[in-house]
């Protein structure tokens, strides 16, 4: 443990870490904020990492509102007499040809839809993800002048501001999931929801740092030893009941003490521990989540060296409700393999072009994907081997598509949700099981 001591006076209450409620974190997919510019292609290839490691679907995001001052990270240059269907139209072109130009193969098979509104950039972007239940909106940072660092910071600090989804704004040099990762906790239940948030995006064999920064602690002043140690000592145990309730199996987890200015601490520790990504939450609503935000998560989003994951403290709001509202039950449906043809026939004119996620349950192997984000093209089945047959792509022509093979069937059940939404297609077999997910 790092620790340095400075003298001021301070008190404080012993217990630092209190009860907490629990969480479902959102299961949505992972929205890019774009403005088709220089400035946002780093978020395109982090977002592709975190899709294929959680298993979530991504879109892409972009508004466009008519202006003369331009903003950035959601409003590139503004063309003023468009209407607003034309700006869309000329955003839409724009993004496409960003996808073309950063992820070129996504961009040819077209499994990430694209959205564009007219509309006030932030709001349309909050509000989309609240439509879709976004686990996260990834934008990018732009490079490395302070200009677009402040102004890029601006848009991020809007987002937390206004809306509840996690916001991961991403440097441009991240190309891989973040394995140094740091997280400054106060002990409360905002900076742990943000530290459950974060573990899921990171490289499994990361190295996660938690990092407490505490008021001045000194022991020069009469009386005041006492409590410095026994801050100290509290901050130790809480440490361990949060490295208890995260512990990944394969994650190295580190702590650090360091007192003084947050902020500030936590800026010279960045410079001298450089990592991939800093996780912090802000708190609650109103005044307090402002002044959270100008003190501590701001600095970070303007000036940090690396990219920086913010957790808004309504994102805890919402997960602690979604935890304490009943979870519908799924229901299934069983096809018999006499009209089995038929049936795949039809779910696939429900479900054609739909990003899927397949993966194989076998006795022998264990557990393995085949594959995210796959444009469902067709399905069929040969009674005479009990062959299912599953192709993906943008079309069944040959040589436009791939296929999977499911042989010896002997049960194949539609899953659907409680409002009757076919989600999966789980297809039973000897040794195991191949399941089609419907991506969100």
């Amino acid at each position: 443990m790092r620790a340095t001591e400075t003298a001021s006076p301070f008190t404080a209450p012993m217990e630092l870490l209190g009860p907490l409620s629990p969480v479902q974190p959102p299961h949505g997919p992972v929205l890019i904020a774009s403005d088709a510019s220089d400035a946002s292609d780093a978020a395109f290839p982090v977002a592709r990492l975190l899709a294929v490691h959680t298993g979530a679907s991504i879109e892409v995001m972009s508004a466009v509102q008519p202006t003369s001052i331009p903003m950035y990270a959601f409003d590139a240059m503004p063309t003023l007499g468009l209407t607003s269907a034309e700006l869309v139209a000329q955003r839409t072109t724009q993004v496409r040809g960003q996808l073309a130009r950063v992820v070129p193969d996504i961009a040819e098979r077209a499994v990430w839809p694209v959205t564009v509104r007219s509309g006030e950039p932030v709001g349309e972007i909050i509000q989309r993800a609240r439509e879709l239940d976004a686990r996260v909106i990834v934008v990018g940072r732009g490079r490395h002048g302070m200009l677009e660092r402040t102004m890029g910071g601006e848009s991020v600090l809007r987002l937390l501001q206004r809306g509840e989804t996690p916001v991961l704004a991403v440097d441009p040099g991240l190309e891989r999931l973040p394995r140094r990762v740091v997280i400054a906790t106060d002990f409360s239940a905002f900076s742990v929801y943000a530290a459950q948030v974060a573990l899921p995006l990171c490289a499994p064999d990361a190295t996660v740092e938690l990092v407490h920064v505490a008021p001045n602690l000194t022991e020069h002043a009469p009386g005041l030893g006492d409590f410095a140690n026994e801050y100290r000592t509290q901050v130790q145990a809480s440490f361990r009941a949060i490295i208890d309730r995260l512990a990944q199996r394969e994650m190295t987890f580190e702590t650090t003490l360091l007192e003084g200015n947050v902020s500030t601490r936590l800026m010279e520790h960045l410079e001298r521990h450089p990592a991939d990504l800093i996780v912090t939450a802000t708190h609650g609503y109103g005044f307090l989540r402002r002044l959270m935000l100008g003190s501590v998560a701001a600095v970070l989003v303007r000036s940090a060296p690396c990219s920086v994951l913010c957790v808004p403290g309504t994102a805890h709001t919402h997960a602690a409700a979604r935890a304490q509202t009943p979870v519908p039950s799924d229901q299934t449906r069983a096809i018999p393999l006499d009209t089995l043809d038929a049936q795949l026939a039809a779910f696939t004119e429900r479900h054609r072009g739909h990003a899927c996620t397949v993966e194989v349950q076998r006795r022998d192997i264990g557990t393995h994907a085949l594959g995210h984000h796959l444009a469902l093209a067709g399905m069929s089945y040969e009674a005479a081997g009990r062959i299912l047959t599953m192709s993906f792509g943008p079309s069944e022509e040959p040589g436009n598509h791939l296929s999977h093979q499911v042989p010896g069937c002997e049960q194949v059940v539609v899953v659907s949700d409680a409002s009757g939404r076919e989600r999966r297609l789980v297809v039973k077999q000897g040794g195991g099981v191949t399941e089609l997910q419907l991506e969100t």
